[in-house]
């Protein structure tokens, strides 16, 4: 075999394997963003299960806050009664 052909074989094997590495690189990162691409779609449905959360959560605060202003507001009236029974001012005794 010629110099010239040894030349040309061994740039061919060169470019062989750097095709070969680029492949693999190229296998390696799809494989990446695929891994990526479902950490994603998880934290998306996470995200839309807390979010799903917080909705429930304040809409149970807006309902202790209303029961607590109404059990506020009937103490205020039975410690009003309660004032207007023992208030002298108001007994006929």
């Amino acid at each position: 075999m010629d110099e010239p052909t040894r030349d040309a074989l061994q740039r061919l094997e060169q470019l062989e394997e750097t095709v070969r590495r680029a492949a693999e690189e190229l296998k390696a990162l799809r494989a990446q963003r695929d891994a990526a691409q479902a950490e994603v779609e998880k934290l998306r449905t996470a995200l839309k299960e807390r979010g799903a959360t917080l909705r429930r959560l304040e809409a149970q605060l807006m309902d202790v806050q209303t029961e607590r202003e109404q059990v506020r507001n009937r103490i205020e009236q039975l410690v009003a009664r309660i004032d207007s029974l023992t208030d002298p001012s108001t007994n006929s005794g």
